[in-house]
């Protein structure tokens, strides 16, 4: 139900982590169908900060991943440390939600 309203596309650029050197593995690009809603929001980030969300990005529902970055799938998947990008400029997530009513019908990332 929620892909008739995802008419626009997001690139998600993905942290794929780091090596044992603590060097950062390269990112991975991924366009997404999404629905941006733009307008601000005070909403509490990861770390329970209030903080201000510029847009809140509507997708199909992904897993969120905290570790393992490296070996992650990219299809499925979203982090924290992600960034999505749309009119041109790389937005940081501030928070992912789901959207429930029976079942989760969307994610909801928030972006600064």
């Amino acid at each position: 139900m929620i892909g008739a309203y995802l008419k626009d596309i997001v690139t998600v650029r993905m942290n794929m982590g780091t090596d044992k050197h603590q060097e950062p593995y390269p990112t991975q690009d991924v366009s997404v169908k999404a629905f941006i809603d733009y307008g601000e929001r005070r909403i509490q980030n990861e770390s329970g900060e209030v903080v201000v969300s510029m847009a809140k990005v509507y997708m199909r529902p992904r897993t969120i991943v905290t570790s393992d970055y490296a070996t992650r799938d990219t299809a499925t998947t979203i982090s924290y440390k992600d960034v999505v990008i749309f009119d041109g400029i790389a937005h940081a997530i501030m928070r992912i939600s789901k959207s429930r009513d029976f079942s989760v019908r969307s994610m909801d990332v928030y972006v600064a």
